[in-house]
């Protein structure tokens, strides 16, 4: 992703009741959030898919004329299949007029070839200007940074970027920038506190600095979304809450880059 240097987007994951829920059906349309998230601040919005897949037309045509860029479409599709998934996120993100795509590889080891090779079909059927954005996220064939380099050594490591979670994974950061060093674009950015569940980015503020002045000493100069806050996963759990907190974590945020 181009011109990204500390720029900082909002998940509309973050805000999602239904994120992991059932149907994981939308709760809010996020265009009447639009115009509070760039009068906050924020630089772009990463998209959840849901919020796109299963919203009718007018609010796809809301979310394309946003006030604030639509920075990454989030998606979930899987490659290994044959399914119309991958193909629906393509259109998807260029309908809202994202510039890059978030994609995971298959937690099913048994499908990992399937699902390289439709990963790179994906991949070359994209649109100029479009980034494949893989979150190695844990569980997938990409988890480790071993896993993540030899899988991009097939298909070739400036055909695509990746997305760290320096947070909540950082005793194995500089692992990852060994691995894959410029391919780092984008960081998930939530903290967890002592029961595993997320909280502001402020609870701790020595674990936001210093791994700020890592990322820098490893050359990262890319962009960040707030994927979870405080207030989320637990009883009475509420948007107007959440986005409290997503305001402070913004906030300290800047601070702690600037």
């Amino acid at each position: 992703m181009t011109d990204s240097h500390d720029r900082i987007y909002i998940g509309t994951i973050l805000l999602e009741i239904n994120r992991h829920r059932g149907a994981k059906m939308p709760t809010f349309r996020v265009s009447e959030w639009l115009d509070r998230f760039a009068a906050a601040g924020f630089d772009g919005v990463e998209l959840w898919e849901n919020h796109a897949a299963l919203a009718p037309e007018e609010e796809l045509a809301d979310l394309a004329s946003s006030p604030v860029p639509i920075a990454i479409y989030n998606g979930y599709a899987t490659f290994w299949d044959g399914s119309a998934g991958p193909a629906a996120s393509t259109r998807l993100s260029a309908r809202v007029g994202a510039r890059a795509i978030k994609f995971n590889f298959t937690r099913d080891a048994s499908h990992s070839e399937e699902d390289i090779r439709g990963v790179a079909d994906w991949r070359a059927a994209l649109p100029a200007g479009t980034a494949a954005l893989c979150e190695c996220h844990p569980g997938t064939i990409a988890e480790t940074p071993g896993q993540a380099a030899a899988i991009f050594g097939r298909l070739g490591r400036d055909r695509y970027e990746a997305i760290v979670h320096p947070l909540t994974r950082p005793e194995g950061l500089r692992e990852w920038f060994r691995a894959l060093g410029p391919m780092i674009t984008h960081a998930h950015l939530q903290a967890r506190g002592d029961d595993g569940q997320p909280v502001r980015l402020d609870r701790d503020p020595r674990l936001l600095r210093d791994t700020i002045r890592l990322l820098r000493e490893e050359g990262f100069c890319g962009s960040y979304t707030l994927e979870f806050t405080e207030g989320m996963n637990r009883p009475g759990e509420n948007i107007a809450d959440v986005w409290q907190n997503a305001l402070r974590d913004l906030a300290f945020l800047r601070e702690a880059l600037a």
